[in-house]
């Protein structure tokens, strides 16, 4: 097997991996599979391509679906804590009014919350 084209590191794994399933999986030589590995990274089309865009995209949903069975499992979750925030933003709506406009319903807008201010002494 020889990769004809200038890979990273990781592509060049990822081709391995391709080739391999396209020897295993749909009866390609270890020539066909290299061939159409590094015809669909070119971005060519060949005898094969469609079996290695094919096996690729097989392989991402199954790496794939561990990380979506979590989100799933997460959702039910997701959606109870958006209930509750909206529930406590709409409870805390009249307070939060009233510290975005500064206004305290308790006392006039010029007197400090803090009390009068010092005397000094001469």
């Amino acid at each position: 097997m020889t990769i004809l084209t200038v890979r990273t590191e990781h592509e060049a794994r990822a081709a391995v991996v391709l080739m391999l399933r396209l020897v295993t999986r749909r009866g390609l030589t270890p020539q066909e599979a290299s061939t159409a590995v590094d015809q669909v990274h070119r971005g060519e089309t060949g005898p094969h391509t469609h079996l290695a865009t094919m096996e690729a995209a097989q392989l991402l949903a199954e790496a794939t679906a561990p990380v979506r069975a979590m989100l799933e499992a997460l959702r039910p979750i997701a959606e109870n804590a958006a209930r509750a925030m909206a529930e406590l933003a709409r409870a805390l709506a009249p307070i939060t009014k009233q510290l975005a406009t500064g206004n305290r319903g308790d006392r006039p807008a010029w007197v400090s919350p803090y009390g009068p201010p010092p005397r000094r002494r001469r």
